[in-house]
């Protein structure tokens, strides 16, 4: 077996929790308040806590094939055919949201700060640094995103503290007016956009971390972290703009930001505050296509997915420049297929091999939640004598 490239705990983390921000940053909100109206941001809240049981799940399989991305632990498990059917499956999750996420932030990026340029310009450049990022294997990826997060914090806070005092508890209120419908409707669509997204993670963790333990720790650290971000800009967005404007406002939190006035000194610092938006899309797009590519890897048996990388990036180009042709046509598709989509693969596909894999280890007497192997034992699976590379995408 090849050497493969190994990741920090800590640099796994900061990848985790930028994808679970992701789109879901700038307008989470919208989607939370069309159903709940002023008590959106308690959606989140709710959410986050049913997720943990979700992201258990995941590293439940972690802890059954720690050597294994998702596709090899479907063959395994699965056998052959019904392993490929399952792995098509999951596949399809970053192949059509992909173009989806890629079109959503090109629009906000044309309609706030490149108004002139082409959209196909955009989306080019934009899936161009996507791939590069690719090239260099998932190990720059992550330490990148760790000397990324300097440029998050400081904005995030700056944003959160600059608005904080517009606060007006009157728009949270009343509290808990919802109907149970309206919350199930809500419920879905953060599970749908946020919780179900993290089994992405299942193509990185556990396989690129010598250290497990301490990346599954990464792993809830993340999650956690990401989950609380959105529930404070949900909150901030419903609390300083009222829930009748952020219902009707495709990207309240940028609209959030155009509030920011520091004693009117201060002011139209909006396009600044977008750092933290790119940030958390360009990692997260970057782990669909890395998704993506190890997936077709595995299909066709490469040793090096590498030349497929620019033939991927045109593909992807084509889709998010013709996805959509309006915003009542991207709104059509995160209500009816992406959300569904997500759910079904980020949640009953993990349950699907929980229960398989339940009844195979009670046969063969294994337990079911066992620990991982220690850096040492990791090290002496993962490496050969002749070996002494990273393994390549």
């Amino acid at each position: 077996m090849k050497t493969i490239a190994q990741l920090s705990p800590r640099s796994y983390g900061f990848l985790v929790f930028y994808a679970t921000c992701s789109t879901a940053l700038l307008g989470l909100a919208t989607s939370l308040a069309t159903y709940v109206h002023q008590d959106a941001w308690v959606v989140p809240i709710v959410g986050s806590l049913f997720g943990a049981g979700v992201v258990f799940l995941y590293t439940m399989i972690a802890r059954w094939y720690p050597f294994e991305t998702i596709y090899e632990i479907n063959e395994q498990l699965f056998g052959k055919t019904i392993g490929i059917v399952l792995s098509l499956l999951f596949l399809s999750l970053p192949v059509f949201h992909f173009p989806a996420i890629t079109s959503y932030s090109v629009t906000f990026i044309q309609n706030y700060t490149l108004p002139t340029t082409p959209f196909i310009v955009i989306t080019a450049i934009g899936i161009g640094l996507v791939a590069f990022g690719i090239f260099s294997g998932i190990e720059p990826i992550a330490r990148t995103a760790e000397l990324c997060f300097v440029f998050f914090i400081v904005p995030l806070l700056f944003l959160v503290f600059t608005t904080a005092p517009l606060i007006d508890f009157g728009f949270v209120q009343p509290y808990f007016t919802f109907s149970w419908f309206n919350m199930s409707e809500a419920f879905s669509i953060f599970l749908g956009n946020v919780v179900s997204n993290v089994v992405i993670q299942l193509t990185v963790f556990p396989k690129y971390l010598a250290k497990k333990k301490a990346g599954e720790r990464a792993l809830w650290t993340g999650y956690s972290l990401g989950c609380l971000i959105l529930t404070i800009i949900t909150f901030l967005s419903i609390a300083v703009l009222s829930p009748e404007v952020v219902s009707i406002d495709h990207y309240p939190a940028f609209t959030l930001a155009q509030e920011i006035n520091a004693a009117g000194f201060l002011q139209r610092v909006e396009a600044t505050i977008t750092v933290i938006w790119f940030i958390c899309i360009y990692f997260n797009l970057t782990l669909y296509f890395h998704c993506i590519v190890i997936g077709m890897k595995h299909f066709f048996k490469l040793k090096s997915a590498q030349v497929l990388i620019p033939v991927i990036a045109l593909l992807l180009v084509y889709l998010a420049d013709y996805y959509f042709n309006n915003i009542a046509e991207e709104r059509s598709f995160y209500q009816y297929v992406s959300v569904p989509h997500s759910i079904f693969v980020g949640t009953m596909l993990p349950i699907t091999i929980i229960i398989v894999g339940i009844i195979k280890r009670k046969k063969q007497q294994k337990p079911l939640y066992p620990p991982y192997p220690d850096e040492a034992t990791v090290y002496k699976l993962q490496h050969t004598p002749d070996s002494h590379s990273s393994e390549k995408i």
